[in-house]
């Protein structure tokens, strides 16, 4: 890591500021670790030009990263939208950063998944460098959203969304953006119209299977209920989760709404046990 702090004091000190308030809970965030997946390990230096409408980061030359694992407000929510990242545009526009690519290749929108690190917006050209997408999520302004590239990272980043989403902070004071209890009436009809990605949590009543997958229902009758859907193939990648045992778990589920009520997970980040901490 001495190569990252020279490379960091001699392209920092030729760096303007621009100071921006961000909540108390991002400017808690300790540093980000210097070794293993999810760390500064493998990043480089980079410089930001601007942050479009879309919360990808336009690089000085030329490149688009994008902020892998991030789920930010809707469209229709523009207000929301257009606050979130005028705080972004204000802490990294014309400053320099790190940023570690989740994928060898770009995605089919021509940009770079990846990790990105910065120091705060007012720590100063030397203050430890910090998880952008952890600090954009502690803060509420974004939600995890389990995209397979940033497996590496899924732990760290539900630690950072848990007390923002605990305290019904930021995106998750929406009513369209909280998590929905199944258990509470009218739920499976409101998930019937939801698109996009949902948090949903419940308890699960009965495991169903077929040859091709098996399906964690959500409430006495199948059919009417929310349901968790997990392909035989994709069982592997879950460890040691054996779907028949799971009957009477109470779980914090996030994922793309299919047609009806239910949702496909295919990594162990979208699924999570919460019997004996808060579910909110």
């Amino acid at each position: 890591m001495r190569s990252f702090s020279l490379v960091w004091v001699q392209r920092m000190a030729m760096a303007s500021f621009v100071a921006a308030a961000w909540p108390s809970r991002a400017e808690s965030l300790p540093p980000a670790t210097e070794t293993g997946e999810c760390s500064l390990e493998g990043a480089v230096p980079a410089t930001v030009a601007a942050v479009d409408e879309d919360f990808e980061l336009l690089l000085d030359d030329g490149r688009r990263a994008a902020l892998a694992g991030l789920d930010f407000p809707p469209p229709e929510m523009a207000e929301l939208r257009a606050a979130i990242r005028n705080r972004l545009s204000s802490w990294l526009a014309g400053r320099d950063i790190f940023l570690g690519a989740f994928a060898s290749t770009l995605d089919r929108w021509g940009r770079a998944p990846a990790r990105i690190y910065a120091s705060p917006a007012e720590g100063g050209a030397l203050a430890p460098l910090t998880s952008v997408a952890a600090a954009l999520l502690s803060a509420g302004d974004a939600r995890f959203r389990p995209d397979p590239a940033v497996a590496a990272c899924a732990k760290a980043y539900l630690a950072a969304e848990a007390p923002a989403r605990d305290s019904g902070v930021g995106v998750w004071s929406r009513p369209e953006l909280r998590p929905i209890d199944v258990s509470a009436p009218g739920a499976v009809d409101d998930l019937k119209r939801r698109k996009g990605m949902i948090v949903v949590v419940g308890a699960i009543r009965s495991v169903g299977e077929s040859r091709r997958a098996f399906y964690l229902n959500f409430g006495d009758k199948w059919r009417d209920s929310f349901t968790v859907v997990i392909l035989r193939r994709n069982l592997a990648i879950f460890g040691q989760i054996e779907p028949r045992l799971l009957v009477g778990r109470r779980v914090r589920v996030r994922g793309l709404i299919e047609t009806g009520a239910r949702i496909e997970i295919a990594t162990p980040a979208e699924i999570e046990f919460v019997d004996s901490v808060s579910s909110r």
